[in-house]
């Protein structure tokens, strides 16, 4: 299909114009950082535009954006860990994370269905996925019942996830299946691709070992369990509140509108656990 020059010419303005506020933010995020301002709001507003650039047409702005969190680090490290999380899941670096998680879920959770007839992985598990917003609680969202409901545990999720992401490694041309879950997952993963840090991992097995209730013997130590771990928590509200559309079962019986009460009260006690 031919480009019309005006569709041309639009694009090039455009361009011209994030080249220009990239090279504005630039300069006056360098010389608040030279001064010493520590003003986390006015730092994250002066470097935005370098964000916009990354995710528009140019792809500039990275190398001083990584300075800015390199220099936050050094006086406010968990604020910096935030920004640069952001940072991650925005250009879509940990990405790969999420197709592994999503493939594994489809695979394991094969011929499961959910209390109304439903394709477990379709109907619950990339619901409950597309509500979370980040690729860390959206590789927890897809992963979580695996060891609830499968033979599988979590340290097999752990191996397997580490397994497949290996392959992508060593084999980034090889993934093809990507293309099955972009539309549920929404961002595809960057070319350049991040490993998870040794944390992360922690992180993720942390989470998921927390939403296994079949470790603990009654449902209110299960939930009193999810208190300081914010990755768990998400997750489950989220999980929660597909499983309190009872739009999803057809004839809706005594018991299942207990469980939506249930599991309303519950919500409630997780959003006040949330830090």
């Amino acid at each position: 299909m031919e480009i019309s020059p005006e569709i041309i010419d639009l694009c090039q303005s455009a361009l011209e114009q994030e080249l220009k506020n990239t090279r504005i933010a630039s300069k006056r995020l360098n010389e608040a950082m030279k001064n010493g301002v520590q003003d986390i709001e006015l730092l994250c507003q002066l470097s935005e535009p370098l964000m916009d650039s990354m995710l528009g047409f140019s792809g500039k702005g990275k190398r001083t954006y990584l300075k800015f969190i390199k220099y936050v680090e050094s006086f406010d490290p968990m604020t910096a860990e935030k920004i640069r999380d952001g940072f991650e899941d925005a250009l879509g670096y940990k990405n790969h994370a999420v197709y592994v998680a999503a493939r594994i879920a489809k695979e394991w959770h094969q011929g499961h269905t959910d209390k109304g007839g439903v394709d477990y992985f379709e109907g619950h598990l990339a619901v409950v996925a597309q509500f979370c917003m980040e690729w860390k609680t959206k590789t927890v969202a897809f992963l979580h019942d695996i060891a609830e409901d499968t033979s599988h545990t979590v340290k097999d999720v752990i191996k397997e996830m580490k397994k497949m992401l290996k392959e992508i490694k060593a084999n980034p041309e090889g993934v093809e299946w990507f293309d099955e879950y972009e539309d549920m997952i929404g961002i595809f993963p960057n070319e350049s691709y991040h490993p998870l840090t040794k944390k992360e991992w922690t992180e993720i097995e942390e989470a998921l070992n927390v939403l296994n209730q079949n470790t603990v013997s009654d449902r209110e130590t299960y939930i009193q369990r999810f208190k300081g771990n914010d990755l768990a928590i998400i997750v489950k509200l989220n999980d929660l509140r597909h499983n309190m559309d009872l739009t999803r079962i057809p004839s809706p019986k005594e018991e299942d509108i207990a469980r939506f009460e249930r599991y309303k009260s519950e919500y409630v006690t997780l959003m006040e656990f949330l830090n």
